[in-house]
């Protein structure tokens, strides 16, 4: 399904300069051309079952392929991968949503291809927002990270919990290790034989479907607290 934008990324791996890019330019447009194709199939199924990503289309949620190395010590001049964040506001929105990552194995970013979901990096309001509504509603978050559907596939990205109790909260919260992390996203690798299967929007409509519990319970929060500061 996504057989010529996995092929071109592994070409871009092996030589990674813009005079192999330049020469390869249609091999990008098609390879590019595809996955957008497919993210809006994706798109198209997510709305189904969660209308609240609004009008989005892929060019609204594909990230460019083009790195920012002013301030890089790494002058490798693209990226080694294809992502596509699906959700309201596109690749730029601070809610949860759904994160489709295409990437040859190894090839030194995540490593592997992937599905993620949950929330990446907030600025300190909203991981304040998102730790106080957690902890308000601890048990309603267990039952969520703990079903069998969420806690059976997916594996949390190392969430760069803080070394002390979060300031406002009490030191005693018996939950702590559930609101310490600066990060809750998580994701569930893809086996590269998918990639090339006629499953894999089933497949990835499947995976992002466990994913909705959590984003609405962290929605929630995000947008109570953007309500709050209007």
């Amino acid at each position: 399904m996504l057989q010529h934008s996995f092929s071109f990324l592994c070409e871009l791996v092996a030589d990674n300069r813009k005079e192999w890019f330049d020469a390869h330019r249609d091999q990008y447009l098609q390879a590019r051309q595809e996955y957008h194709h497919f993210i809006d199939l994706l798109i198209g199924e997510i709305k189904k079952f969660d209308p609240s990503i609004g009008h989005v289309t892929a060019n609204d949620c594909v990230f460019r392929i083009y790195r920012d190395v002013r301030f890089s010590a790494d002058k490798t001049p693209y990226k080694n991968h294809f992502g596509a964040y699906i959700a309201q506001g596109g690749r730029k929105s601070i809610l949860c949503g759904y994160y489709f990552h295409l990437e040859p194995a190894g090839s030194g970013y995540l490593n592997h291809s992937l599905w993620a979901g949950g929330l990446h990096a907030p600025d300190a309001p909203t991981l304040k927002a998102v730790r106080t509504d957690i902890y308000e509603n601890i048990d309603e978050y267990k039952d969520i990270i703990y079903h069998k559907d969420f806690a059976g596939g997916f594996k949390w990205f190392a969430g760069n919990p803080v070394k002390t109790v979060p300031k406002g909260f009490p030191k005693d919260f018996a939950d702590m290790d559930l609101i310490k992390p600066r990060d809750f996203s998580f994701y569930e690798n893809i086996d590269e034989a998918l990639l090339k299967s006629d499953r894999l929007v089933e497949k990835s409509i499947d995976t992002f479907k466990k994913m909705l519990p959590y984003n609405q319970f962290v929605n929630r929060a995000i947008l109570y607290h953007r309500e709050m500061e209007a």
